[in-house]
């Protein structure tokens, strides 16, 4: 039977050493990321190639949901698996996104919720792509407007 003294001790009677996960990932390797649990890290690919969200499923997005005013590619990750039946090799893609919402509306989802809305619009836009899947890396909001800047919104004299 255990005691107290006895959860003091890891293993064969050695005192237990508790460290900090966080202070430790230097140590084995983690080549860190954006702070989020499961968060890829899209910049750390050397041999990945600039891409552009397509316009017509730009267009598809805006449409659908009128609170995001633009969405950009942020670089994509690639995965290779094969295929058990002939050993060909299959690519799948993660694209990182970020999303830029308008003032007026704001944000009204989470980060998950709207990837999985990005990959259904995709899907729907685009037949047949099932091996392309969105990851909402970041959201961006417009900066705030100083009182200067609703004051000469309003008054300000316009150049004609």
């Amino acid at each position: 039977m255990e005691n107290e003294n006895d959860l003091d001790y890891g293993v064969y009677g050695q005192p237990s050493i508790i460290t900090r996960v966080v202070g430790r990932w230097g140590e084995i390797g983690h080549p860190g990321g954006s702070g989020v649990d499961g968060d890829p890290d899209f910049d750390e690919n050397p041999y990945s190639k600039p891409i552009v969200i397509p316009e017509r499923f730009k267009e598809v997005v805006l449409k659908m949901c009128p609170e995001i005013k633009d969405i950009v590619s942020k670089g994509y990750r690639d995965t290779k698996m094969y295929d058990p039946n002939t050993f060909n090799p299959i690519y799948k893609y993660l694209v990182g996104v970020d999303l830029f919402f308008d003032e007026t509306y704001g944000m009204k989802k989470s980060k998950k919720e709207y990837g999985d809305e990005l990959n259904d619009y995709f899907r729907m836009t685009y037949d047949g792509m099932d091996f392309i899947t969105f990851h909402v890396q970041s959201f961006i909001f417009p900066p705030e407007k100083t009182n200067e800047d609703k004051f000469f919104e309003i008054f300000g004299v316009t150049e004609k």
